[in-house]
């Protein structure tokens, strides 16, 4: 359609041109040859006439093509607008939750990065606990090791136990032997310690019938 339109406007041109110089010409011929030559001039512009009106005619249908496409590029102007408009309402809206899951992901990796401290400091209590453990089950070894030096050793003297329990014995029957022997001394004692005191008192008798005698027999 434009370049149609073009080459319309440049034949006409090519005409106009063509028409006024035949003009500048008509001067110095004589009538007859004025004559043809306005004639051709008529016909010339007839010519350029048709032209003209058949580019305008152009000219007019592409105005009203115009016309339509402009009206229909207002509308799609309006159109996008409106939609600038929601877009920009929609962009909005996007800013703001792109702001607040910006928040959300900002105080997730902050609880991830506090979450990650603890679980080092958990790793750490567990490596720890662990090489505890290690610890607790090598101590308990050395414990079972002196449990089974004192399970000897309560053998040892369980038996030892045994044996001064005969020890025991033995020395109860033998006190029980000497309390009787003892029994019996103080029952010699208490016979012997009567029968001194009975020859003692009866000595003490003798002596004095001895010194009376003694003392009678120097008398006379």
């Amino acid at each position: 359609m434009k370049t149609n339109k073009k080459t319309i406007l440049a034949l006409s041109a090519l005409t106009a041109i063509t028409f006024s110089a035949v003009l500048a010409f008509a001067d110095p011929y004589s009538a007859q040859q004025g004559l043809d030559k306005i004639k051709i001039n008529v016909e010339t512009a007839k010519a350029n006439k048709g032209d003209y009106e058949k580019n305008l005619s152009v000219i007019n249908s592409n105005m009203s093509e115009l016309g339509k496409a402009k009206g229909q590029a207002q509308k799609q102007k309006d159109s996008v607008n409106s939609e600038i408009v929601n877009n920009n309402e929609a962009l909005k809206k996007v800013v703001l939750q792109e702001k607040e899951l910006q928040a959300l992901i900002t105080a997730e990796e902050t609880k991830r990065t506090e979450e990650e401290k603890q679980l080092k400091e958990l790793e750490r209590l567990t490596t720890q606990i662990a090489e505890n453990q290690k610890k607790r089950e090598q101590i308990i070894a050395d414990y079972k090791k002196q449990m089974d030096i004192v399970a000897e050793e309560k053998k040892s003297w369980k038996g030892r136990e045994g044996e001064l329990r005969a020890q025991e014995t033995k020395t109860i029957d033998a006190l029980r032997g000497l309390a009787s022997q003892e029994v019996a001394w103080n029952t010699k004692k208490k016979t012997y310690e009567g029968e001194a005191k009975k020859w003692s008192a009866e000595l003490d008798k003798q002596e004095k019938i001895s010194e009376t005698y003694q003392g009678l027999k120097e008398n006379k």
